[in-house]
């Protein structure tokens, strides 16, 4: 990922998992994700808040044309917030509604075998 200008899902794939968030139009929500930096990390996850405005936990830079594709393929319909867990086969394994669930993601993310192989190999 260094080196380039902007990253995609794909380029993610069997490197994180990513956590999208699409708030309600106009809504900018601000999260405060350091109490759960150790937790997001230690799982490989990616924080994307695509809506008015754009944050991530992640360094990498996304193109604006290609958050606004993402937002069009995943965002609820019914324009309330919603939030899409995508797993590191690039599978979308969670979804739900309002802001994300985090102790839910963790312990899905956590039951995977994936993760579980993780975990026994200590990382």
């Amino acid at each position: 990922m260094e080196g380039k200008d902007t990253v995609t899902l794909e380029e993610l794939r069997w490197k994180n998992r990513v956590v999208l968030y699409f708030p309600e139009k106009y809504e900018n929500p601000q999260f405060d994700l350091k109490p759960l930096k150790d937790k997001l990390d230690d799982r490989k996850i990616i924080f994307l808040s695509i809506g008015e405005q754009f944050s991530t936990n992640s360094k990498a830079s996304f193109d604006q044309n290609y958050l606004k594709g993402l937002q069009e393929k995943f965002s609820s319909e019914k324009g309330k917030s919603n939030w899409v867990l995508i797993g590191l086969d690039g599978g979308v394994k969670l979804n739900g509604e309002g802001t994300p669930d985090w102790d839910f993601i963790f312990k899905t993310i956590d039951s995977m075998p994936m993760r579980q192989s993780e975990i026994k190999k200590g990382g």
